[in-house]
């Protein structure tokens, strides 16, 4: 059902292009699911967008967070 995983993304500086591209294509896999949703009011697509959704938040709270790591 789902092909495309969360990329495991640990630093912002640090980023491949291969993680980049699995980042878009997991956001873009996400839009398709909300469209999916809003076009034919299916629960798992619903259920489906909110998982990605949840897991797209906490990679951009990881990443964008400004405190330094010191350990």
């Amino acid at each position: 059902m789902l092909d495309v995983q969360c990329p495991q993304i640990e630093n912002l500086q640090e980023i491949t292009t291969e993680q980049a591209a699995q980042y878009i294509r997991y956001v873009a896999t996400m839009r398709h699911n909300q469209n999916r949703w809003f076009r034919l009011r299916n629960t798992d697509a619903l259920e489906l967008s909110r998982k990605m959704e949840k897991e797209i938040d906490a990679l951009n709270a990881r990443l964008l967070d400004p405190t330094p790591r010191l350990f």
